[in-house]
């Protein structure tokens, strides 16, 4: 393994497939949590750790490419990497493979320092010099520039912030983001087709009880573009953006 990449192996559990036996979109954002938090751990700069100081990590924008999806037993390698920095945001880099090394996914993060106390960004170059990114081109060619929103939609469904959705950083997972923006996808959409990319940022917070509205617009031919926001329906707050690209089920 080469200096600074960290890899972490996890056996496919039937509840992290969805009801085709393909590993779930949460899973796999679950799965990258948890390898970047083990390496960030292992680096002295695990959100527990950055607590203690009045900081903490958010993730800002990511972006994911997904060539196949593995089912209930399969075995997942997840590799990731501190890769750079863009602004004010630390880089990190995610490459999954199955049991005989074939490309699962790629993704390439965008994330913060947050002051805890101010809950504000901060300047990273202090803890990027703890991170000792690895050299080299990101594994995807995304920019991670934000997302313009989409006012239109024609797609509308409501959530309510459960227990479950909340993180240490007691707001909601990113994951759930997830969660919420696919889940508005039409039935259509998800009976004949598998999703293939998607691009998310993550722009507010959201707590218990808070009413989470998700909207979608299809763009293109054949629907297999959409574009998402995501709404706190107490303030009219944006959470999220999103686009998503479905190819044809083979």
């Amino acid at each position: 393994m080469e200096p600074n990449i960290w890899q972490e192996k996890f056996n496919i559990r039937s509840y992290e497939v969805d009801c085709r036996g393909r590993l779930s979109i949460v899973s796999i954002f679950n799965f990258m949590q948890e390898a970047a938090s083990k390496h960030a751990d292992a680096l002295g700069l695990s959100i527990q750790q950055l607590l203690s100081e009045n900081y903490t990590w958010l993730l800002s924008r990511l972006k994911i490419k997904i060539h196949t999806y593995p089912a209930w037993t399969d075995q997942l390698s997840v590799r990731t990497w501190p890769s750079g920095t863009r602004s004010l945001f630390a880089m990190r880099d995610f490459d999954l493979k199955d049991q005989n090394e074939h490309s699962v996914a790629a993704a390439v993060s965008a994330w913060l320092v947050i002051d805890t106390q101010k809950r504000r960004p901060v300047r990273i170059g202090s803890f990027v010099n703890r991170l000792n990114p690895v050299k080299g081109d990101h594994i995807l060619p995304a920019e991670l520039n934000k997302l313009p929103l989409q006012r239109d939609y024609e797609h509308q469904r409501k959530f309510r912030v459960r227990r479950r959705d909340l993180d240490i950083n007691q707001h909601v997972n990113n994951a759930s983001y997830v969660e919420w923006v696919v889940e508005n996808i039409p039935a259509t959409v998800h009976d004949n087709f598998v999703l293939t990319e998607l691009e998310i940022n993550f722009l507010a917070e959201a707590f218990l009880d808070n009413h989470v509205i998700a909207r979608c617009q299809a763009q293109g031919p054949g629907h297999a573009v959409f574009h998402h926001h995501l709404l706190r329906e107490e303030d009219g707050q944006e959470l999220s953006r999103a686009n998503t690209v479905w190819q044809p089920l083979a």
